[in-house]
Formats: C-alpha cells, structure tokens, sequence
C-alpha cells in the first residue's frame, strides 16, 4: 500500500512536471527553480498545497464557469485538482491507516485507473494481482479476508520501504551485490537497537530538516491559491472571451484501441494554462482516452436517450470522466459510463491477458535494460515564504471580474 501511493504520488508529479514547476517558480520566486528530481518531501509539500488551495477557491471558479463547461483543459485542470491528487495522497494515509477497508479497497481500482491511463510499467499489473486476490479470497469465503478487513493497517509495507529506503541512499548503482548484503545485514542488526536506528533515522531523513510551520505552510496555500486563479482564468479569457475551445475529433487513438507490441502514438496536445505545450490524451481525464471522447456540444451520450424529445426537462451531470448524461439516462445506464466501463474492461483484459503469459514463460535469460537512474538533483533547501496580506482575497475579486 506505501509502495503504490510513494509511486502514483512520483506519477502525478512528473507527468505533470511542466504544471508544478511553474507553480513552484510562482511560489518561491524565479530564482528557486524546481529541480528536476526533487526530493519526495519535496513533492508531497506541492501536492498538498494545491489541494488545499483548491478547496480555498473551488466554489469560485466552478460558479465562473458554471456546471456545464467542458473545455478540456479546464476539465485536465479540474480533475487534477478534483481528483487525481486527492487520491493518490489519501490512498494510504488516510483510507488505509485509518483501516476504512471498503473505501481503501476502491481507491485501488481507482489509481489503477491512472496507472493504466499513463500506461505504468509493472503497476497495471500489480493492483490487479491485488484486486484478484481479494475477489477470490470472497469467492471461497477465505478467512484471510475477514482479517484483512478488521485489522487492515496491520498489513502495511511501511518498515520494508524504510528498510529499502536505508538501504538505496547507502549504496549507489556499481556498489557490488556482496557489499549490499553486508549493508542490508547491518541495518537489520541495527532495528535491534532502538536508539542506534533512531540516531540513524533522524540524521538520514528527508524530513529530519522540515522547517516549515503551520503559518508558512497556510501562506504556502494561498499563493498556490493565486497562481491556480491565474491558470483558470487565462482558460476563461480563452473560453468565454475568445470563443476558443480546446475540442477533439472522435478519431485520434485511444488507450483501448492499444494492441500488444505496438506503442501508442497520440496527438499532441497543448494545454497552454497549465504551461505544459505537449501533452497526449492520456493528460487528459478518461473520457478522452476512450473511442467516445467528450464533445463540448454534446450533452448526453446514452444511446437511449429520449429526453430531447420529451416535454420536461431532465438535469444533465457532468461525470469524473467528462461524459455527461442526463439523469434519468444515467439512471437507465446502470450509473455508469457505458464508454469509460468497456475501456476499462478491455484494459484489465489485456493486461491480465499479459501477466498470464509472463508467468507462462520459461525463464529466459534477462537482458539488461537501461534503467532510469537520474539522481535526485534536488537539496534540503528550504524557499522563503513571502506572503503579502490579503493577496488572495485580491485575486479572488479580479478573477471574479473578468
């Protein structure tokens, strides 16, 4: 469960790098450019701030905007906000230590989402082995499972990511295999001795330094807050000023449409408020990486859809997704996306069809890959907060004037 929110966190953040970045420089100033590796602390600090500076300003800029806008980049923008860091940051902090199983157990459906949207070696496929296992375990009415549910932080992998956490920042990629054993021998040797490991964990951690206070971090918040404003109103300026819609036609590719052993080439797309000039579809909330990608002009996509031939009116919903439906069609539908859910389904089938041929396999000789082996470039250094009084209060009024 760590080891999934530590890497759908990175995920976030570096498929978004181009956003965070200008969010950090807007921050902290343009001398104090993000590094390109920060530290995990570091990533953490940005992901927090803009959900809490979303909450600030959420009920603002959604009555600018109204309830039925779908321009996708304020859609990419929104579901960012709305739903993808919310996520990834609950996951395990609050949903699985607070041992809530249900919500915990969906939520992991829910990022495999976003691992499958990014197309994420390796954890398309993990959360699915999960997934199985518990639907299994249901199926025989396995006792393992009932224990799972009521003592579900029990099962956490916390100690095995700090153990690993210890053992990388001691060794670099050439240290030689004996030495790593010696090292990992060592530091088990070591949790034996409670003051000798937390001696070595207040001096190593990247959070050993955190400076900053809870009135820095509220300062933090609100010029997030202002540089979000900024975001959504240059989409507004583009929307409603300049009559300009970020649209797509239904035949660019799609994530389900993606066969095995051939690479998925989207189109680029520039969404140029969040400062990222190329991006894919897969940037964009699901709906858009489906064969029904949503239209601005289209309000209802069930194929039954009968109220535009009726008398009485019928509220439409705009879905996580971005499909809309009215709500007796998203009644009729099962309360479901009927696009999004066969991606979904044609997904999961084609990965689990993967894994099973892998482990079908006769052990091959690996050849090494070439790994991913950038550094961290990033330091401890901590930006100065610079807040000037009733900043947000100032740019909420101008956004609400344009």
């Amino acid at each position: 469960p760590l080891h999934i929110s530590l890497n759908s966190r990175e995920l976030i953040f570096l498929q978004y790098q181009p956003f965070f970045s200008a969010m950090y420089k807007y921050i902290f100033g343009e001398k104090k450019p993000l590094a390109q590796n920060p530290k995990p602390w570091r990533i953490n600090l940005l992901l927090e701030i803009s959900r809490s500076a979303w909450q600030e300003i959420s009920t603002t800029v959604e009555e600018k905007f109204g309830l039925l806008c779908k321009d996708a980049e304020y859609l990419a923008l929104k579901d960012l906000l709305d739903n993808s860091i919310p996520l990834v940051l609950d996951i395990y902090a609050v949903f699985f230590r607070s041992g809530d199983f249900n919500t915990y157990f969906e939520s992991c459906f829910h990022v495999w989402t976003v691992f499958f949207r990014f197309d994420r070696k390796n954890y398309t496929k993990a959360l699915l082995m999960f997934l199985s296992d518990i639907f299994y375990w249901e199926s025989i009415n396995h006792p393992i499972l009932e224990a799972i549910k009521a003592q579900l932080p029990k099962f956490s992998d916390s100690t095995v990511e700090i153990f690993h956490s210890f053992l990388r920042r001691s060794t670099q990629k050439h240290t030689e295999a004996q030495q790593i054993i010696n090292y990992g021998r060592y530091l088990n040797q070591l949790r034996l001795d409670g003051n000798g490991f937390r001696e070595n964990f207040a001096h190593t951690s990247m959070w050993a330094a955190y400076e900053y206070s809870a009135r820095d971090i509220s300062h933090l918040t609100k010029k997030c807050a202002c540089f979000l404003l900024q975001c959504f109103l240059e989409i507004y300026v583009c929307v409603f000023h300049s009559k300009t819609l970020l649209t797509f036609s239904q035949s660019l590719s799609d994530s389900s449409s993606k066969k095995k052993g051939k690479k998925k080439y989207d189109e680029s797309i520039s969404l140029t408020a969040m400062k990222m000039p190329d991006v894919q579809l897969c940037h964009l909330p699901l709906g858009f990486n489906t064969s029904c990608k949503p239209d601005p002009f289209r309000y209802c996509y069930s194929s039954n859809c009968l109220v535009f031939f009726s008398n009485n009116p019928d509220p439409i919903r705009i879905l996580a997704c971005c499909h809309t439906y009215h709500e007796s069609c998203y009644r009729n539908s099962g309360l479901k996306c009927l696009y999004c859910l066969a991606s979904l389904q044609d997904g999961v089938d084609r990965h689990v069809q993967s894994l099973l041929e892998r482990l079908k396999k006769s052990k091959k000789k690996k050849t090494k890959k070439q790994e991913n082996t950038i550094s961290c470039d990033d330091d401890d250094e901590y930006g100065s907060v610079n807040y000037r009084t009733f900043a947000l209060e100032e740019a909420i009024w101008h956004f609400r004037m344009q």
